[in-house]
């Protein structure tokens, strides 16, 4: 398993991401972390309809994933909603250097930090974290935006 690219974006797949991002990396399968997802048949087969050709996609649950994921020997681009999963990800041993922050909205308990992203206390503390084990994170939409490096802007 190599990990190509991780991005926290909180509508998943959809079509910033098969169409602007996709192209744009160089992986075999989308890999998505989320609880819901993994025990909601509907919103997988939601979830694979969005799927480029060419590429699979892996759902798994935050529980199972570093297990599964170190078991994959595609190349793999993570996808989750938050970067709390990251974290989790990270300190149960996944190894990736670099967080892609796409959108998260807005809702009650979040404060916008940027252009459409809104983080709760929480998922700043995350992102904190991840910082403080080298893990580097940008915000950037699309491909072809400049990054901004998060560490600007959350203190």
């Amino acid at each position: 398993m190599k990990i190509a690219f991780c991005r926290v974006e909180e509508r998943l797949i959809h079509g910033q991401i098969t169409v602007a991002w996709s192209p744009s990396v160089d992986f075999d399968a989308f890999v998505v972390v989320d609880n819901a997802a993994a025990s909601d048949e509907f919103m997988q087969s939601i979830l694979e309809m969005g799927i480029p050709a060419g590429k699979k996609l892996y759902i798994f649950s935050e529980e199972e994933a570093v297990d599964k994921i170190n078991q994959l020997e595609e190349t793999i681009f993570i996808l989750a909603k938050s970067p709390i999963t990251f974290m989790l990800l990270r300190e149960e041993g996944l190894k990736f250097d670099y967080l892609n922050i796409g959108s998260i909205h807005a809702k009650k308990g979040k404060k916008e930090i940027y252009q459409t992203v809104y983080m709760s206390d929480q998922e700043i503390d995350a992102i904190k974290r991840l910082l403080s084990l080298g893990v580097q994170c940008d915000i950037q939409k699309l491909p072809n935006e400049s990054k901004t490096n998060i560490n600007t802007i959350i203190k």
